[in-house]
């Protein structure tokens, strides 16, 4: 079995999120269900890092009713900006079932590099989407999954979010 990394920087940040993709279901109130993926098994959270990509708010989704994260799909010179991600090792089969049903808005897929011998992955969108802000529901979301990924205090948290909300 190949095992890839999947780097999360948006509501897949949080376990909770990502479970509804991997074992299928509702998460929370939102109205979508998810069938989930032939194989089950949990992916294993390796912590986090930061990459050369800058979060960006667009699109629209009618579950979170607004805009949702995005990586730029250039690299961001600027550190300050680079993006938060959650890695998580899961296998290859789960990495492509978690991105074909976050659906078409995410085709294209960043190469990260490599962790342990694991390719490193994730997906945006082909072209930057013009900005559209987050609801609360969402950006609650991002803030705890954040928090779990990180253990950055509430301050923390609202200052790394802030910087992408313009």
């Amino acid at each position: 079995m190949e095992y890839v990394i999947y780097a999360a920087y948006g509501s897949n940040l949080l376990t909770e999120r990502l479970l509804t993709y991997i074992k299928g279901g509702k998460f929370r109130k939102l109205p979508k269900w998810h069938a989930g993926c032939p194989d089950k098994t949990e992916p294993v959270s390796l912590g986090w890092k930061r990459i050369p990509y800058r979060v960006y708010f667009g699109g629209y989704s009618d579950g979170w009713k607004g805009g949702v994260a995005f990586l730029s799909p250039e690299m961001e010179p600027d550190r300050e900006y680079h993006a938060v991600v959650r890695l998580w090792k899961m296998k290859r089969e789960q990495y492509k079932c978690v991105k074909s049903q976050e659906g078409t808005s995410y085709a294209k897929e960043i190469n990260l590099g490599t962790l342990d011998g694991l390719e490193i992955l994730t997906f945006t969108s082909e072209k930057k989407l013009n900005y559209n802000p987050p609801s609360k529901l969402y950006m609650d979301v991002l803030k705890e999954g954040l928090k779990e990924t990180t253990g950055w205090t509430d301050e923390e948290i609202e200052k790394y979010w802030e910087k992408f909300l313009k």
